[in-house]
């Protein structure tokens, strides 16, 4: 392999080097904003808003990248379908660190939460959607389709979550009218922590695509 080729494959690299990083900066701002929520802790949920630009910078970084390949080595075939599947990727891994970022205003917003702030399905689903994005990694840089299917069904468990924390708080702020906005933005909570898992079923449809080159509809 002459050192032309030899440095394309080595930014091809880096592109996956830049997903794993970004989701792991994602993964943190998920997990950093609920616990901010749960213990209502504003300082942490203020330093998700203020990290979330780390994420737009890294994203916008990985999509330069992606341009100067695709201007530059005019890849073909399964490169071509690798550089245009992670930008797809870079755009929903944006999205939930927005979605994250959402879900720390809340606590950044409201800072005389009561205990409905403890409803103890919000963490769960953020648990399994943090597990999601990890396994979504691991399929992306194995180039492991099967994988990236198996993680689709964790959304199955995060929309049922979804629907019992909608009913619960439904029922309390009926029977508590007084708490109507905070159950009010807990509900917009818990939408935020779905719509995470319906990004990383998108990440997961990519994934096939550049492995298989076939589309796939899994959310």
């Amino acid at each position: 392999m002459n050192a032309f080729r030899k440095r394309y494959h080595t930014k091809l690299d880096e592109l996956l080097s830049f997903s794993e990083r970004i989701a792991e900066l994602v993964s943190t701002s998920i997990d950093q904003s609920v616990t901010a929520l749960g213990d209502l802790n504003v300082d942490l949920a203020r330093d998700v808003i203020k990290n979330d630009q780390i994420i737009d910078d890294q994203v916008q970084e990985m999509e330069n990248l992606c341009m100067e390949l695709l201007a530059l080595q005019q890849p073909m075939a399964k490169d071509l379908r690798m550089i245009i599947g992670i930008l797809k990727i870079g755009i929903d891994l944006e999205r939930i660190g927005d979605l994250a970022v959402d879900v720390a205003r809340v606590t950044a917003q409201y800072q005389y939460r009561t205990k409905v702030a403890k409803v103890e399905i919000i963490p769960r689903m953020a648990e399994i959607g943090r597990n999601m994005l990890g396994q979504t990694i691991v399929a992306l840089c194995s180039g492991d389709a099967d994988l990236a299917r198996q993680t689709t069904k964790w959304d199955y468990e995060i929309d049922g979550l979804y629907a019992e924390a909608r009913d619960d708080l439904l029922i309390l702020i009926i029977e508590n009218p007084e708490i109507i906005s905070e159950g009010t933005s807990l509900l917009m909570v818990n939408r935020h922590l779905e719509r995470i898992g319906d990004h990383i079923c998108n990440i997961c449809e990519t994934i096939i695509y550049m492995v298989e080159a076939k589309r796939e509809h899994l959310n």
